[in-house]
């Protein structure tokens, strides 16, 4: 008589249960998880800058950089500006930024934008208005179209050198070489016959600079008339 055939175990797991929809946070969950993200980041900050502190040194370079763009490295070689591969030093600091009184401009928010010069009015407020004749940007509070908050390798604290800051307005196409032939001369410095954020005379001239003589009249009468 032959054995009864083996009996087969089965090797199906049973089926996992359907995992539960997980429900969606609350409003209140959502604000709160929102609110701990940001408390994160801001330790997150918080700690690096405290441990390398406001002023560049070659020991909190890397860190700074890292966080910051435009942080100036210390150990450039210094070199006379416009001078080929010179790296010209970084002179004029903000008094704010020098003295580490970070909390003075950045209390509201860590990185102000070129648009917010809402920072620059707690110190600067009567800027806008010390003038008989205001130059549109500083009327507007537009501090940082022109100036760097920290530090520069030019004077005023401007980004750049006068000519390229101020041709991010007056390009050379708006200017008149006719009448002012130190417009197309470009050794010359906007700021020799102008002054940035205004003053009491026609085109914020300084005082020496010549007024550009006066446009030739518009022609009179019809063409071809007796």
């Amino acid at each position: 008589m032959s054995d009864p055939p083996a009996r087969r175990e089965s090797t199906d797991e049973p089926a996992a249960a359907p995992r539960a929809r997980r429900a969606d946070p609350s409003p209140r969950e959502a604000r709160a998880r929102r609110r701990a993200g940001i408390l994160a980041l801001a330790w997150g900050l918080a700690i690096p800058l405290a441990w390398a502190g406001c002023t560049v040194t070659a020991n909190n370079y890397r860190t700074l950089s890292f966080l910051f763009d435009g942080v100036p490295d210390p150990s450039a070689v210094p070199g006379a500006p416009g001078e080929p591969g010179a790296i010209p030093t970084f002179v004029v600091v903000h008094a704010p930024f020098a003295e580490e009184r970070c909390e003075e401009c950045h209390s509201g928010r860590a990185r102000p934008t070129r648009h917010d010069s809402s920072a620059c009015v707690r110190c600067h407020a009567q800027t806008a208005s010390q003038h008989p004749r205001m130059h549109g940007p500083v009327a507007a509070l537009a501090c940082l179209w022109c100036h760097n908050p920290h530090e520069s390798t030019h004077r005023h604290l401007l980004r750049d050198t006068d000519r390229n800051v101020c041709a991010q307005c007056h390009t050379p196409a708006l200017l008149s070489p006719e009448r002012v032939p130190a417009h197309a001369d470009t050794a010359r410095a906007c700021l020799e016959c102008h002054a940035g954020h205004g003053g009491d005379t026609p085109f914020f001239l300084r005082p020496g600079a010549e007024l550009p003589p006066a446009p030739p009249p518009a022609p009179t009468g019809s063409a071809g008339a007796n």
